[in-house]
């Protein structure tokens, strides 16, 4: 009895005494490697505000002869709500979220040739558009959770590709 009061007692704390949470996360993008930090402002049990500082770092191999390196920068506030929640000593959590994109993009290091002298078509330049996301929450103690995040991006006006996908993992910490 002492055991599934405690466990329950637990899970409440975890769920409905934090106002906001932060968040580091790094994994793949296509064509490379991204990393993302977040902030979370909780508004209840089942929802919170995003807002995300999101790098990507990556080369375009589609050319035989020369990798185009790329990087894109942007800013992502977000909405996120609270799809399913496991019970029990350590919840899992899944959260599905949309939100709005804007940031920089930035070709072949700014410059627009390349070493054999061709002249890439495509700018560096602010980028815009939305996303999509999905995040599952594991909590392994009352202040930090594991997150596995899939965020797909739509830059309305990219050089780059108009879809762009962002799998990761981190670590979110609870503030009080």
């Amino acid at each position: 009895m002492a055991a599934l009061f405690l466990g329950t007692g637990l899970s409440a704390q975890v769920q409905g005494s934090y106002a906001s949470s932060v968040g580091i996360s790094g994994g793949y993008v296509e064509d490379g490697y991204g990393a993302m930090f977040n902030y979370n402002y909780h508004i209840d049990r089942y929802s919170y505000f995003h807002i995300g500082i999101f790098a990507a770092f990556a080369e375009d191999r589609e050319t035989e002869f020369y990798e185009i390196p790329y990087n894109v920068f942007t800013f992502q506030p977000g909405y996120y709500r609270r799809i399913y929640e496991s019970t029990g000593f350590k919840p899992i959590s899944v959260y599905l979220g949309l939100g709005a994109v804007g940031g920089y993009e930035v070709i072949n290091n700014g410059n627009n040739t390349l070493p054999n002298g061709a002249i890439i078509q495509a700018d560096s330049q602010f980028i815009y558009g939305g996303f999509a996301g999905a995040e599952l929450d594991y909590h392994f103690s009352n202040s930090f959770s594991l997150v596995v995040k899939a965020n797909e991006y739509y830059h309305v006006n990219s050089d780059v590709g108009n879809w762009y996908p962002f799998f990761s993992a981190g670590i979110r910490f609870y503030l009080y």
